[in-house]
């Protein structure tokens, strides 16, 4: 028999983070839906089932007295419910005891299955057993238990903060000191390349000379370098310093021997889901490790920074998207000046690389691709033309008429069948005459109802093969309104139809349609003539 099935769901003010104001995403209605919806899908036996909700939003879960779950348990006497599924037991409740209670006594008297998804529960598996109540008991504990443990290790970490000892990751430049986990003493192997990059931005290099000069070296990324130092047989050879990668050092006020924390922020511990925290609430503390640059340098690497003059930026269009490196695979950088250019940035950080070729202004680009476009919907139109000449060539077959004529046939048949039954009760046939008929007419039967099933699977086909050709032609005619517009209006249409085109330094391109490539279908076409 189907299952019934009812989802529970529950959020309280202990879900909201009181002192931010903030709601814990992971016990978020939406969330506990998306656990729930998932598992179902994943169920042979749940899947496909109708499913009934019941919400209580913003209610306590110390006890049962709950609008939504009162409905739920009264669904449930009246037979409307046999199965509930929730994200885990504590969305039933806080107060053991009660979720016991439910899981020992109430739901079995009543014939209803309950599924904690989280909890790996099913009172299915505990039927005749103890296990429910264990169950219970051990997720409250867990519950409570973890709350408690995140306040402490809150507390704790808070305190580490404003004693400037670090409590996330040691930055590029540093590695942890021997003996102390929570302090940071310099990496003689990457602390003179931080110096060095302060120093060449103070000397007036720019962040992408710096980086060039990087990947020219062969100094390995800060990735690539906590890559090599947990697995060095597994190290990353193809990460390479950008300015960006160069700005990110140059900003890190840690380097000048003072200590940030408290920039982000969770509500429990291993969640995920964190913030930003605002400036003003970060903890900074001075003095608390070795600096690898001096204040005075910091500072002047960051009017450096500032004195960068910045490009005005025009907004982006659908143009920015679809330019793509056929070496490395990037997407190529637009820049301005007469004209907008695209180019790929592996040319400015790698010498040598097969990238430095590639630089196409868009007035080039337009003037290939734009020929291609119209050619592509003249072969549309042509499509169109050719799909139009089908349909008045070959219009759909009555296959209502046909199969009426099998129907009326096969009654024929039975009626025939009666008829001989009749006859031979009378004494009108005899009894071998009466059964090679019946068989006759059974073999005649099977061949109507043989042909029934072809004509249905062929009209079938035809439908598909009729609606794909509508769908083709709808399709090409969108596209063909293109070809009336004004000239911007159609270089927006191309580009709009156009899914990505493969830049290389030989000055070829590759063009791939959001549609089929003609070009390529007509030269299949040819190729099987042939």
């Amino acid at each position: 028999m189907a299952e019934k099935l009812a989802a529970y769901y529950r959020t309280s003010l202990e879900d909201f983070n009181r002192a931010h104001g903030l709601a814990d995403q992971s016990q978020s209605i939406g969330n506990q839906r998306k656990v729930i919806m998932e598992y179902l899908h994943g169920s042979e036996e749940l899947s496909g089932c109708s499913v009934l909700e019941f919400i209580d939003d913003g209610l306590t879960g110390t006890n049962t007295d709950r609008p939504q779950f009162q409905a739920m348990i009264e669904a449930a006497r009246r037979g409307e419910v046999s199965c509930i599924v929730v994200k885990d037991l504590s969305r039933f409740g806080r107060n053991y005891l009660d979720v016991g209670d439910y899981l020992e006594h109430i739901f079995p008297f009543l014939g209803v299955r309950i599924v904690a998804v989280n909890d790996g529960y099913d009172s299915q598996n505990y039927i005749g057993m103890t296990g429910g109540m264990d169950v219970a008991f051990r997720n409250f504990m867990y519950e409570n238990y973890s709350r408690d443990l995140s306040i402490k290790v809150r507390s704790a970490m808070q305190a580490r903060m404003k004693d400037g000892r670090f409590v996330n990751h040691v930055p590029y430049g540093y590695r942890k000191h021997p003996s102390d986990k929570h302090q940071m003493v310099p990496d003689e192997q990457t602390a003179p390349i931080v110096r060095e990059i302060f120093r060449s931005i103070i000397a007036g290099k720019s962040t992408t000379q710096v980086a060039r000069e990087l990947n020219a070296q062969g100094v390995l990324t800060p990735l690539a370098y906590k890559q090599h130092r947990l697995k060095p047989a597994c190290q990353e050879r193809d990460l390479m310093w950008s300015h960006v990668t160069v700005l990110n050092i140059l900003r890190n006020i840690k380097y000048t021997g003072s200590m940030v924390n408290h920039t982000r922020e969770s509500r429990y511990m291993r969640d995920r889901n964190q913030r930003r925290v605002p400036k003003e609430e970060w903890i900074v503390t001075e003095g608390t490790h070795e600096a690898i640059v001096t204040q005075e340098e910091y500072e002047a690497a960051q009017a450096q920074i500032r004195a960068v003059k910045k490009h005005e930026r025009k907004p982006p269009d659908s143009s920015d998207r679809i330019f793509y490196c056929g070496h490395c695979g990037r997407k190529l950088r637009k820049s301005f000046g007469l004209d907008a250019y695209f180019a790929c940035d592996t040319q400015l950080y790698q010498e040598g690389a097969a990238c430095a070729g590639i630089r196409w202004s868009k007035t080039d680009l337009e003037t290939v691709l734009l020929p291609i476009y119209r050619t592509q919907l003249e072969l549309m139109g042509e499509q169109v033309r050719d799909l139009q000449s089908a349909f008045q060539k070959h219009p759909m077959v009555n296959w209502d008429s046909r199969l009426e004529k099998i129907d009326q046939e096969i009654a024929r048949q039975n009626a025939r069948k009666i008829q001989y039954y009749e006859e031979y009760r009378s004494g009108e046939m005899t009894r071998e005459s009466f059964f090679q008929r019946k068989t006759a007419l059974a073999d005649r039967i099977a061949e109507l109802q043989a042909e029934r099933t072809k004509i249905e699977t062929e009209r079938q086909q035809e439908q598909e093969e009729q609606s794909e050709r509508r769908a083709v032609q709808r399709e090409a005619e969108a596209y063909l309104s293109a070809s009336a517009v004004s000239s911007e209006a159609f270089k927006a249409s191309m580009y709009d139809a156009i899914e990505r085109v493969t830049v290389f330094s030989n000055r070829h391109i590759e063009v791939r349609w959001k549609f089929e490539d003609l070009f390529v279908k007509l030269h299949r076409e040819e190729r099987r003539a042939v």
